[in-house]
């Protein structure tokens, strides 16, 4: 009994020790108006918003993978199909890979995100976004 207790508690332990090594997201969904190093996460889904105006952002939906050097997910791209004030968006599925991670404190987080689409969208091809540490949003283009 003791001893499937003691196995029972270092699988534990070395369950947490790997999710202290994994890098977090910060910033999702929008980044905060003083530190971004609030709230991190592994493997955030739903809305990582991208833009300061509103007209693009990312809806989370899945990972394939999660590393201690980069994470992997599918998403869907939402961005706005004309000029102005209107509020018509188009939508892409797209691949993400959160990379180049850093530290802050213990901490380790990514600071770079690539976006991948097939087709353009509204003018938008795939590029790269880069984690601010202050404003609202955290990741710019």
């Amino acid at each position: 009994m003791v001893a499937a207790a003691i196995a029972v508690g270092s699988g534990a332990a070395s369950a947490e020790a790997t999710a202290a090594r994994l890098p977090v997201v910060y910033g999702v969904p929008f980044g905060h108006l003083g530190s971004n190093f609030v709230d991190g996460k592994i493997r955030p889904t739903g809305k990582l918003v991208w833009t300061g105006d509103g007209s693009a952002w990312f809806v989370i939906h899945s990972y394939s993978r999660w590393t201690a050097d980069g994470a992997w997910a599918s998403a869907t791209v939402h961005a706005r199909s004309c000029w102005g004030g209107c509020f018509r968006y188009k939508t892409e599925p797209t691949t993400l890979h959160f990379y180049q991670v850093r530290r802050h404190d213990k901490q380790r987080y990514f600071t770079r995100l690539h976006f991948a689409l097939r087709h353009k969208v509204a003018g938008l091809g795939s590029g790269t976004l880069k984690f601010y540490k202050r404003g609202t949003p955290a990741w710019y283009y």
